[in-house]
Formats: C-alpha cells, sequence, structure tokens
C-alpha cells in the first residue's frame, strides 16, 4: 500500500512520524512523496499556537478534497478530537500514544469501517524508526507541570518515560543505518526516568557507548528539572558525543508574569541556572523561548523581559506572541490588544536579533570541529560541537572536518574547510 505521511510541530511529533514511517517500512508499504500518488494519507497535527492550528485546519481541507482514506495524528488528535471529527467525519484519529495501533487503523480505514481505539499503550522505544542522517528519537511524553497557557499537556498526558535500553537500541539501529545526529526528544528531557527511577544521565551514558562517530542533541527542558538535576545535566554535556546545547525556555523576565503562568521560577531562580552552566560547561550554547504579551503583561512586566534577554544573552531566541489555547486557564484571562501585541514583539524581535548576532560575531576567528548535516541549495551546512549552524562552499552529510569560521550572521555562521584536511 502506498501511504503519503506530512509531519509539523515540535521535534517529538517529528519523532512519531518517523515511527509510523517505521512500523509502515517493517510491514511492506511504501512511502511516497505526495498526496496523489497514495492510497492512504497521515497527516501529523500541531496546535502549540492558533496560527498552526489554523495551518493543520487548512490542510486537512486540502487533504479532504482528495478523496482518500485520511488518518489525523499528533496533537489535535488526542487534544481536540472533536473538532476534527466535526470537520471531517470519515476522519481516523491516531493519538500520540497510539503509534503502535497504525496498521490496525489503516485496514479499517481502507474498508471504511469504524475503529475503536485500543486502551493499551505501548512503549514507543520497541517499535521500528525511519531514520536519515538524522532522527528524532522520542524518550518520553508528557509533562510533570501545569503551565496555564499550554494545550501540550492535555494532548501529551503526564510524563511517561520509555524505556533506556529499547531507546538505546532504536539509537544503536538508527547509526548502524547510517545516522550521525541523534536527537533524544521530550516535552521535557531533563524529567526523563522521574516517573520510573530511571536515570537520563545513565541513558545518554548508554547511547554515547554505542560505537561510531556521531553526536547527540538533547532536547528542550523544563527550568524546575533542571534544577533538579543540575550536576547530573552539567555530566551529560561533558559527554564528547554530546552537543553542548542547552534549550531552556525562560518565557518571561517578569517574576509575576512567571507566576500566572504557572512556571514554578523566579527571573532569579533562571538566571542562576544559566550562570552555573555556563561556568561549569565551557562554550556551552544557550536557546531560549520567550512568550510576549501574555494576559495582563504591563508595560513594565514586558521590559523586564527585554532585560531578561540583554542580560542573558541567549544564542537562540524564539519569540511567540500570546495565543488563547482552549482548555487552558491562561485563555480565560484578560487579552493585551493586538496592536500593543506586535508592537512588543517587534521590539524584542529586534533585540533578539541584536543579541543573537553579537552571539555569533564572537565566533568569528574561531576552529570548530564540525559535522555535515544537510545541503541547502549550494550550501552545505554543518553542525559545531556547541550546536550552530555554519554554512560551507561543500561536504558530503555525515562527515566530520575542523572549520574555521570567518563570518557570522544572526542565525548561522559561514566558515572554511581546513586545506590541509583530506
Amino acid at each position: 500500500m502506498k501511504v503519503y505521511t506530512e509531519a509539523y510541530g515540535c521535534a517529538a511529533n517529528q519523532g512519531d512520524a518517523s515511527i509510523v514511517e517505521g512500523i509502515l517500512e517493517r510491514e511492506g508499504h511504501k512511502l511516497v512523496d505526495s498526496i496523489e500518488n497514495a492510497d492512504v494519507l497521515i497527516l501529523f497535527t500541531c496546535i502549540v499556537i492558533e496560527k498552526t492550528e489554523q495551518r493543520m485546519l487548512h490542510r486537512m481541507s486540502i487533504f479532504r478534497d482528495a478523496k482518500k482514506p485520511l488518518i489525523v495524528a499528533g496533537c489535535m488528535a488526542s487534544a481536540m478530537p472533536g473538532m476534527v471529527k466535526k470537520i471531517l467525519p470519515e476522519a481516523y484519529l491516531l493519538p500520540p500514544r497510539s503509534l503502535h495501533e497504525i496498521s490496525d487503523i489503516m485496514d479499517f480505514a481502507l474498508e471504511g469501517r469504524r475503529y475503536k481505539k485500543s486502551a493499551q499503550e505501548v512503549d514507543k522505544s520497541v517499535l521500528p524508526i525511519k531514520t536519515g542522517i538524522k532522527v528524532n528519537i522520542p524518550i518520553s511524553d508528557g509533562c510533570l507541570y501545569n503551565c496555564s497557557y499550554c494545550i501540550t499537556k492535555r494532548a501529551r498526558g503526564s510524563l511517561t518515560s520509555y524505556s533506556e535500553g529499547g531507546i538505546a537500541e532504536m539509537a544503536a539501529d538508527a547509526i548502524r543505518k547510517g545516522c550521525r545526529e541523534i536527537r533524544l526528544t521530550s516535552q521535557d528531557t531533563a524529567a526523563y526516568g522521574m516517573d520510573s527511577g530511571s536515570s537520563f544521565l545513565s541513558l545518554v551514558e548508554r547511547v554515547c557507548s554505542i560505537e561510531g562517530n556521531f553526536r547527540i542533541r538533547v532536547g528542550m527542558m523544563h527550568p524546575i528539572s533542571l534544577k533538579k538535576r543540575m550536576d547530573e545535566i552539567i555530566e551529560i554535556f561533558s559527554k564528547r558525543k554530546v552537543y553542548k546545547f542547552l534549550h531552556l525556555p525562560l518565557q518571561s523576565g517578569s517574576d509575576e508574569i512567571l507566576k500566572k503562568m504557572r512556571r514554578g521560577y523566579t527571573f532569579d531562580d533562571f538566571r542562576e541556572m544559566v550562570e552555573e552552566m555556563r561556568k561549569k560547561v565551557k562554550d556551552i550554547t544557550f536557546a531560549t523561548d520567550v512568550i510576549v504579551a501574555f494576559p495582563t503583561e504591563s508595560e513594565e512586566q514586558f521590559e523586564e523581559t527585554c532585560n531578561a534577554i540583554r542580560e542573558l544573552e541567549p544564542d537562540v531566541i524564539n519569540i511567540t506572541r500570546f495565543s488563547p489555547r482552549p482548555y487552558t486557564d491562561a485563555k480565560k484571562m484578560a487579552r493585551i490588544d493586538t496592536k500593543i501585541a506586535k508592537e512588543r514583539s517587534r521590539k524584542i524581535t529586534e533585540i533578539a536579533s541584536s543579541t543573537t548576532l553579537k552571539k555569533n560575531k564572537e565566533c568569528i576567528g574561531r576552529s570548530y570541529e564540525v559535522m555535515v548535516v544537510e545541503k541547502q541549495g549550494r550550501w552545505t551546512v554543518g553542525k559545531t560541537e556547541n550546536y550552530k549552524s555554519v554554512f560551507l562552499d561543500k561536504g558530503i552529510p555525515g562527515e566530520f572536518f575542523t572549520v574555521d569560521i570567518t563570518d557570522a550572521t544572526e542565525t548561522h555562521l559561514m566558515g572554511e574547510r581546513r586545506k590541509n584536511q583530506i
């Protein structure tokens, strides 16, 4: 059977899509690159903000017009099944924790029969996964916390960590097949094992011990989880195969707004964590996320966030205007005027751009060991040991070599390969 898949959203959702593709390939199905060539369509949805949700609804309408069996997967399938069924009564749902049911659902979809979801959940690490030069491996699903603005908890549930041995074997199999970048993904990587008594450090050490020349990217973590495991996380980033890359969302520089968000920390707490990581892990790249125009945010509170960015000087800054999500407490709060929200977004984006450009320009004149990960047009893109993107004239994905940094933009570095290398 020919199957077309399309995935949006976070690394965890991309990882889920790769697992489904792995199951399909194992069972002899063919993955195709267009809706027209497919017998069955699978859409992995994201609903983290309203703009993305609207894009998902548009894609669903395109898929519907193809008049082929359609499976809606991802967070919309679990958090907003009623909306999916209202728009597409004929669609089948594949929630994030039901990936193992894909074959049965496809059979029912082709026959036009109603499918009743099984109550059984399966450890994702025992499932096959489709891989390329990079692979997103889900190490857990769900979250320990309950942020007031986030719909992901409804979509993914409470923390469930997957088997250390299964994850390591999934990574080993990917490396045997040519993968060179293992991305350990979840909603909060630092929380891995807090539900089961497992150790995140032990998991990473096990993956590091796999034979081969590859790198590991540790995904986003919640500041509270990092604080609980600071020494362990610092040791993880000391491993040669692990990118020195910390993705730690701040969300706001205002303690009052952080409290309304139910983030569980203050700006001082956050700053101390970043300072300790930078002190203990040389040359670490620090990425963060910020939400602007959160309900009730005053001009002074917004300025606190701007000042936080100026003070922390993150290497990567992801900015999102507040988007009310259904089933969240923040949706009930008083909204900021759209014009004000746009202006705040513009202002903090300017601060972020100048900050990231400054941080990247500090790399000019330095040399890094770079692993080539992909081609972008005429450019070859590599990643440094601290996960900065370097644009090069040539290189083959999977290659490692030393690069001298010659220039920088706010998003990436430019470099030249050392001429005395083979």
